[in-house]
Order: C-alpha cells, then sequence, then structure tokens
C-alpha cells in the first residue's frame, strides 16, 4: 500500500493525502483509473467482507468452505480486530485480512493470498500461532484457548499436481491417522481451480434454471469470483442474479467501484505491484550474472592449471610457465 494511502479495518475509508487526491482528481478527469475492478486486492476484500453489515456474506463463504470440508456450519460470526501486536519489543507485527469468532468461541482468520512464495507455509503457521497464543492475557488459564482456524484464498496452486481445489489440515498421527487436537485446523482454497465446476453449474443453471446450489457449488461460485473468472462472474450476475446473498455481492460491487478513490488505490496497488516484479527481475538477473562470472572465472582459472600441466610435462620450468599463465609460484609448485 503506498503511503499515505490506508484504509479502516473494514476497508470502508480511504485517507488519501492532499497530493494523492490531486493525483486522483486529475487521473479521473483524464480518465486514466482503472475501467476493470480487481477482486483480488485486499482493500475490495475487507470492503465486502469485512463490514457488520455484511457478515451473512463472510458466513456464506465460510459455510460453503466448510461444508466441501465436511466440517459443520457455522451459526454466527462476529468480526474481531485485525491487527496483531507483537507479544514483545521488536516483534514482528502482523496483519491479518478478516477476523472473526463463531459461536463456539472459535477464532477465523480468514486470508486472501494472491501470490505464493517458499515461506508461504511458514507464513501461515506463524499467523496461526500468534492468533491462539495473543488469547491468553495476564492471569488467564490454558483453559481459556480456544480453536484458531486459518482460512487462505489463494490465487495460486499450492498442490498444482492434485485435483482438489480445498484442504484442511490438523495435528495427526502420520501412521494411525489419529486426531491429537482440532484446535489447530489450516484451510487452503485454491481458487482458480473450480473452474470446471463453474463450467457444469452453467450447465446445470441452462437445463434446471431453479437449480438451488449444493455448497461444494456455492464455493466454486466464490472462487470463479474472487478469482476475476469471467465466467464465475458472469454467472453470478445473470442465472444467479435471483440468489439473495449473490445479489448482495453484486450490488456491494457497484457501490464499490463507483468510488473514484477505491480506483485509484487498485491503479497504486499495481503500479507498486509492478515495481516489485521489477526489483525481483532485477535481482534474479544480477544474481545469474555474479552465477556466469563465477562460471567464467573458474573456466579460466582451470584452463590456465591444464596449461600449466601441459608446460610442465614439456620440460619448462616453474618461473617461465608462472610469467606465460599469470598463476603464482606457489601454485604451480603445488600442480607440480
Amino acid at each position: 500500500m503506498g503511503k499515505g494511502l490506508g484504509s479502516g479495518s473494514d476497508g470502508s475509508l480511504l485517507k488519501l493525502t492532499r497530493e494523492e487526491r490531486r493525483e486522483m482528481l486529475l487521473l479521473e478527469e483524464r480518465g486514466e483509473l482503472p475501467t476493470e475492478i480487481d477482486r483480488s486486492t485486499d482493500l475490495f476484500f475487507r470492503f465486502l467482507l469485512g463490514r457488520p453489515s455484511r457478515t451473512h456474506l463472510l458466513l456464506d463463504l465460510v459455510n460453503a468452505i466448510f461444508e466441501t470440508l465436511g466440517h459443520p456450519r457455522v451459526r454466527r460470526l462476529e468480526l474481531a480486530e485485525t491487527e496483531l501486536a507483537p507479544e514483545g519489543w521488536r516483534r514482528k507485527h502482523a496483519r491479518l485480512d478478516l477476523r472473526a469468532v463463531d459461536e463456539h468461541g472459535r477464532h477465523l482468520n480468514i486470508e486472501l493470498q494472491r501470490e505464493g512464495h517458499e515461506h508461504f507455509v511458514p507464513r501461515c503457521l506463524y499467523y496461526w500461532g500468534k492468533s491462539y497464543v495473543r488469547q491468553l492475557g495476564a492471569g488467564r488459564s490454558y483453559h481459556d484457548l480456544r480453536a484458531t482456524v486459518l482460512i487462505s484464498l489463494l490465487g495460486f496452486p499450492l498442490f498444482p499436481e492434485e485435483r482438489p481445489g480445498v484442504w484442511d489440515f490438523v495435528l495427526t498421527n502420520p501412521v494411525t491417522r489419529k486426531v491429537l487436537t482440532w484446535d489447530e485446523l489450516l484451510v487452503y482454497v485454491e481458487l482458480k481451480k473450480f473452474r470446471d465446476g463453474i463450467d457444469r453449474i452453467r450447465e446445470r443453471m441452462k437445463a434446471d434454471p431453479t437449480h438451488k446450489l449444493t455448497d461444494e457449488e456455492r464455493l466454486a461460485v466464490w472462487s470463479g469470483y474472487m478469482s476475476n473468472d469471467g465466467m464465475g462472474v458472469s454467472l453470478m450476475r445473470t442465472a444467479l442474479s435471483g440468489d439473495k446473498v449473490f445479489e448482495e455481492v453484486t450490488a456491494a460491487e457497484r457501490e464499490y467501484w463507483g468510488t473514484p478513490e477505491y480506483r485509484y488505490y487498485q491503479l497504486r496497488a499495481q503500479m507498486d505491484e509492478l515495481d516489485r516484479r521489477a526489483i525481483e527481475e532485477t535481482r534474479i538477473k544480477k544474481a545469474e550474472q555474479r552465477g556466469m562470472e563465477q562460471g567464467m572465472a573458474q573456466g579460466m582459472a582451470q584452463a590456465k592449471r591444464e596449461t600449466v600441466r601441459n608446460l610442465l610435462r614439456m620440460g619448462v620450468d616453474v618461473r617461465t610457465a608462472a610469467e606465460a599463465t599469470g598463476l603464482p609460484i606457489e601454485e604451480i609448485e603445488g600442480l607440480r
């Protein structure tokens, strides 16, 4: 997020500096603000699902995930603070996309992750652990701890060779598969793996417009929508326009995209992403160049050593071999 550009915990308020607002108005006047919404941004995610007035939308998504995995439905969700303050001086600060507490007191952390990286899973464990540990304040007992669920909606494949698009993990024995505890639950939804499911729903709705979606089908529609899948978005707006939840999702999107501040935020976020990728590509190229230079240097050194061995076999003295190749006399003595 750019400097000076921020939002409330539910994404309902953008704070622009005077310079940023002037730039936004100029871009709007020129028609240079984005015309296509990106539903995978953190701000839209919080705007859509992080407001108390739209908690029932988040509940619909969570239950679609839980039912698909065979977990009991959640009856009620209450939004919670997303800032996870550090437990000590110089400890890492963390901020989640969405946090909620269900009727059993379980803490649900819902994250939308656009891109993967090599430390993604350790990051998940860190966020889960931080949410679990922060429940206990001074004077409280372990009895007060409640289960913590981390739900990650992924814009990338976590298990590219596997067909399922939704996964859950708990602490189990690797041999007997006995569960140690349900207090740690990690859930991953690979959004783009539901494309085939969207196709099937579209065909089913054509054959029977009154068809009531199963929870797995609802998850497919949510996945297509959050990953900007054109067919998923179209399905939500047309065949499923009578669905109360999806109708409200579409209305919230219109409200969001009708505000120039949010379009300006998306533009800034896209520019930051391009800058980040450019920096990363530059680092990779420099590392590759260093590797090539090191390889060339090692190759030249090896060639010089072979030349010295050949000269020594021919009876050339050490000093002459050193002058011919530039290798130190001590190294040539070692080769001899």
